[in-house]
């Protein structure tokens, strides 16, 4: 499966099965990060369809 990560504007190829398996695969600390799925948030636990377009989006925090 194709994966987009908006942080370093490029696209990997996953095995993860779901969401906290490609997080552990890529090497993403899941509190620095939020996964879209065909345009909505997901948990940790969903698992991926063959169809699915996934973004990894960069969180930020500042004040």
């Amino acid at each position: 499966m194709k994966v987009y990560y908006d942080r370093e504007d490029k696209e990997y190829s996953i095995e993860a099965k779901n969401v906290r398996d490609m997080l552990k695969e890529l090497k993403l600390l899941k509190n620095a990060v939020i996964v879209v799925v065909n345009d909505e948030l997901v948990s940790e636990g969903y698992a991926f369809e063959k169809s699915d377009k996934v973004k990894i989006l960069s969180v930020v925090s500042g004040g």
